[in-house]
């Protein structure tokens, strides 16, 4: 069974010691599977950094790991995957699962070229098949359940699995690891209840939440805000974050308004271009207009303690 551990965005990411050398790793076909840059300006708490150390020396030694990553719209899942290969300078491949309609599409397929029928091996077979990959399938929940059973194999105890499009047993290489994110609730159209036997294979998750205010703050100071700017479009999120009825207000979205402001947006306009507009529940618009109303008119607001 799962066990969700519960952590925000805490602290910044520090740098490590290189554990795979290059920062690509070549597959079979010459093409390379890249260590992504750092990501600048994301956090993560030191819990959540802890559990992911514990999962990269598991994997340092070979062990092939799996991680459900869950948490809110926008608090950074698929980020987190992409700063642990970062990190601790894993390649890294990423499968956009909603875009799989074809249980075949993982192995790969039929191309055309010169007249000349041939197949080509899909890229996620070549990073499963890379010694300490990390392999992100990015909302997992998005792709049929019938396209993710023809992976089961690479995802329990198996390891393997026999492609009869490639002629050979897929076998997962020493150290990889599996992320797959997750998102839930009525708001996600095109999301899927995560089966049964798939959620089985992830023992091991990872919640994430929004940053505190003084680490969200600092993000949006960091793309260039004035810190009393910052402030206040902090406190509007949390204010609708923690209120009667929740307003999941993203850091994603927060960083959109900030762009706005450093473009010579007001902070109202800000806050309708990336909140406000992309509703439409009414009285979710209401509770965002009296939140910004509030932070605009309380000199004081931006400078409140955290609860």
């Amino acid at each position: 069974m799962s066990t969700p551990e519960s952590e925000g965005i805490g602290r910044p990411v520090e740098k490590s010691q290189d554990l795979r050398g290059d920062s690509t790793r070549p597959d079979t076909n010459g093409t390379a599977l890249p260590v992504p840059p750092e990501e600048e300006g994301f956090w993560v708490s030191s819990r959540n950094l802890e559990r992911l150390g514990r999962v990269a020396s598991r994997s340092s030694r070979g062990e092939q790991v799996n991680v459900l990553i869950r948490g809110p719209k926008g608090c950074g899942k698929t980020t987190l995957a992409r700063v642990f290969a970062a990190r601790w300078r894993r390649p890294f491949y990423e499968v956009h699962c909603g875009a799989f309609v074809d249980a075949e599409q993982w192995f790969g397929k039929d191309r055309l070229n010169q007249g000349e029928t041939w197949y080509r091996k899909a890229r996620f077979i070549h990073a499963v098949e890379t010694p300490g990959c990390v392999v992100l399938l990015d909302e997992i929940n998005r792709a049929h359940p019938e396209v993710l059973n023809a992976i089961l194999g690479l995802l329990d105890w198996r390891r393997s699995l026999w492609s009869d499009d490639l002629t050979y047993e897929v076998r997962v290489a020493p150290g990889v690891v599996f992320f797959a994110t997750l998102n839930e609730g009525e708001e996600f159209y095109g999301a899927n209840p995560l089966d049964a036997a798939v959620r089985d294979r992830f023992p091991r998750t990872v919640r994430l939440d929004y940053p505190p205010k003084r680490e969200e703050a600092a993000i949006l100071r960091a793309r260039g805000l004035a810190p009393r700017m910052a402030d206040k479009l902090t406190e509007f999120a949390h204010t609708l974050r923690k209120a009667a009825r929740p307003v999941p207000v993203s850091t994603r979205q927060l960083l959109v308004a900030a762009e706005e402001v450093c473009e010579g947006a007001s902070l109202r306009e800000a806050v309708e271009t990336s909140v406000i507009f992309s509703t439409d529940d009414i009285a979710l618009e209401k509770a965002a207009l009296q939140a910004l109303q509030w932070v605009e008119d309380d000199p004081l607001a931006a400078h409140a303690d955290e609860s």
